[in-house]
């Protein structure tokens, strides 16, 4: 087990021991930020910060692979809410984000995000995601833009995605299906269609909220 393995273990569990709210999902897929890179292999997905009612907020979000219990990939996220009205808006860090092979070879990014949120109704809302990442000891380098619908309807929620990167002219639609079982529990299921190239992914996962 290499060094900067154990660094980013220690890392991924001094920031989750400082949380104060956590998830924890048994998916049989994993999670990205950008749609059409969701991964297909079972995952466990954790996520967990400070609270996001304050003007500086903190996150971790962890992917593990259920087959070996090997983590895959850590990013730890840093986000500034610079408008705070009925338009929510934000922008944040990823510092860094990490990506790890089967082998403990660690791939790191650095990424900048901008968030946008505006209700339109008590159901109803709208909203804008933003990615600009580069690899640190690798070539990557891409720009994400998302565009969202969330329906809230009774136990069940819809977010709709509309998106495109500048990274193979790629581009989609997604949707993610939630129903709250209780207060702890709900289950999830994802779709994903990249238009661009044909490819059609979903995963179904089962969350545990702190």
């Amino acid at each position: 087990m290499k060094p900067t393995f154990l660094t980013v273990l220690a890392f991924f569990c001094i920031t989750l021991a400082q949380a104060q709210h956590a998830s924890f999902e048994a998916s049989t897929g994993g999670f990205s930020f950008i749609p059409a890179f969701t991964s297909e292999d079972p995952h466990i997905i954790v996520n967990a910060g400070t609270t996001n009612t304050k003007r500086l907020s903190f996150h971790l979000l962890s992917t593990i692979r259920l087959e070996n219990l090997n983590p895959r990939g850590v990013i730890f996220m840093s986000r500034y809410k610079f408008i705070d009205k009925k338009l929510k808006a934000s922008f944040g860090i990823h510092l860094p984000a990490i990506q790890i092979d089967e082998n403990f070879n660690v791939d790191t990014f650095f990424a900048q995000e901008v968030l946008a949120s505006y209700p339109l109704s008590n159901k109803w809302s709208m909203g804008l995601f933003y990615l600009h990442g580069e690899g640190r000891n690798n070539d990557f380098k891409t720009n994400f833009l998302a565009l969202s619908t969330t329906l809230v309807e009774g136990k069940f929620s819809f977010l709709t995605q509309a998106y495109g990167l500048d990274l193979d002219t790629t581009y989609g639609v997604s949707e993610t299906i939630t129903y709250k079982v209780t207060k702890n529990i709900d289950f999830r299921g994802f779709a994903n269609k990249t238009i661009s190239n044909g490819k059609f992914n979903w995963t179904l996962g089962a969350r545990y909220n702190l």
